[in-house]
């Protein structure tokens, strides 16, 4: 029958490496089958995770054109004790720098070495300035613009270019560039030993990293280190990167390799914390959370880290504690509150969890985005109110457009309701802002799942109309029937 025939060209198709032509009829098959054939139904389970893997990688394999949400990136910042000291010290205005930087002339006008050395120590006081700001995009652009006053290294094989505009390179050759690295290199060395020409590298690199261009963030982390091969701070981003890109093995050398600089440092146990989570190592992760927060209390990171393993790993009552004692440490963090929620919500606190979602938001401004999601969630969870969550889901995404976790939920909204065209539009927008490539596969599965259901119905309506009407049917009828799950 037609069923049969479907699944045949679909075998043929995946033979011929035609993945989407092949889901396609796997897709219609099992919809016409009322998902009762089971070659269509595993065949298509099978070859929407080829399609999705493909194309996540391709993805992966893009350059990113932008940085992510302002929120992550001060989370991330924020993990790292340096960055929460130094971001804390006084220092001039963007204004006030900026007309220090007008006063020596472009980098082009820069034609001696202590010009040079001068204009490189306003663009790192500027760009943290900008980070003060959350501008992270203005702060990314002096970065580079200050490590296109060094040399290019002979020495590091991973070094790849970087994307500095022309307008931002001095008139120097080679060896005038030498002599500024020397040069800054004994400046920072006595007066600003954090805007040492390597700290200029590793954070170049960290937003390289943040914004997917691995090759090049790999070449700043590794010419860091090679000026300062002490540096924790860039060994637990290359951490992070080697994680990213499934070099784990590695990832975990870098931390061994922190470890026998100072053992004493919590970051180190922070970051290795949560790479242990990412894994679904909680025994490993809880070990070295709860050292973090032993070391340094003022890591919200880790606390929060610590609350959600401890979650995960069944240990409510202490992971209760653990969020409140946060909570009391840093009154005004909506990360904290937010956290918390979640863990209250999954507990079936509801009350208590919207309470926390509020606070979140009324101590951001509203801007907080993930505190608008939850909220949303919880109006689902409660009334069934899709309408009212999709308004919260929006609402997020008006505040923070780059909140990947906004538009997924939108997506998974927009499905129950049957909206697949939007649904589609909302998946595109979470798969150009997700980063980890497991993340990117499961959205890629709901993208392409829900493109090839939209694709059927635009085709001919009058047959998989019905068909996918029926299969809802079902579907909301199981649901009905097992409200736990």
């Amino acid at each position: 029958d037609y069923v049969k025939a479907l699944c045949r060209r679909a075998i043929a198709r995946e033979k011929q490496g035609k993945l989407e032509g092949a889901l396609l009829d796997l897709t219609a098959a099992s919809l016409l089958s009322g998902f009762t054939n089971e070659v269509a139904v595993t065949g298509a389970d099978r070859v929407l995770k080829l399609v999705a893997q493909s194309k996540a990688e391709r993805r992966l394999d893009e350059p990113m054109r932008h940085l992510p949400s302002a929120s992550f990136i001060s989370t991330f910042v924020d993990s790292f004790k340096l960055h929460r000291t130094l971001l804390g010290k006084p220092r001039r205005t963007v204004a006030a720098i900026t007309a220090e930087l007008t006063k020596q002339g472009s980098a082009a006008e820069c034609s001696s070495v202590d010009a040079a050395v001068a204009r490189a120590r306003c663009l790192c006081e500027r760009a943290h300035a900008y980070m003060s700001a959350n501008d992270f995009e203005s702060a990314f652009s002096d970065w580079l613009a200050s490590c296109a006053l060094i040399p290019t290294p002979s020495a590091v094989p991973s070094w790849t270019e970087l994307p500095v505009p022309k307008d931002a390179r001095p008139a120097l050759d080679e060896k005038q560039l030498q002599q500024v690295l020397s040069t800054w290199k004994d400046f920072s060395s006595a007066k600003a030993p954090h805007v040492a020409p390597s700290y200029a590298l590793t954070m170049a690199g960290m937003f390289l990293h943040l914004r997917g261009n691995y090759a090049e963030a790999m070449g700043c982390y590794d010419y860091a280190l090679q000026l300062q091969p002490t540096s924790i701070e860039v060994l637990l981003k290359r951490a992070s990167l080697w994680f990213e890109k499934e070099e784990l093995p590695k990832a975990l050398a870098d931390f061994e390799t922190a470890i026998g600089i100072d053992a004493g440092c919590a970051d180190i146990f922070c970051h290795r914390g949560q790479l242990y989570i990412l894994q679904n190592d909680l025994g490993s992760a809880l070990a070295d959370l709860r050292k973090a927060v032993s070391i340094d209390a003022k890591s919200v990171l880790a606390r929060i880290q610590l609350g959600m393993a401890l979650h995960r790993h069944g240990q409510q009552s202490e992971a209760r504690r653990v969020f409140s004692e946060a909570e009391k440490e840093f009154p005004n963090s909506p990360e904290v509150l937010n956290y918390f929620g979640e863990l209250l919500v999954e507990s079936g606190e509801v009350d208590e969890a919207k309470a926390k979602f509020e606070k979140a938001l009324s101590l951001s401004s509203s801007k907080f985005a993930l505190a608008h999601v939850n909220l949303g969630v919880l109006q689902m969870h409660l009334q069934q109110d899709v309408e009212g969550a999709i308004k919260y889901c929006r609402r997020a995404t008006e505040v923070d457009p780059l909140c990947e976790t906004a538009h997924v939920h939108m997506a998974h909204l927009h499905l129950q309701m049957s909206n697949l065209k939007e649904a589609v539009v909302s998946y595109d927008k979470a798969v150009a802002l997700l980063r980890m490539k497991q993340e990117l596969v499961d959205c890629f599965s709901m993208r392409e799942a829900t493109a090839a259901q939209l694709a059927l119905l635009e085709l001919n309506p009058a047959v998989y109309g019905p068909a996918m009407e029926q299969h809802r049917a079902r579907f909301a009828e199981l649901a009905a029937s097992n409200p736990q799950q």
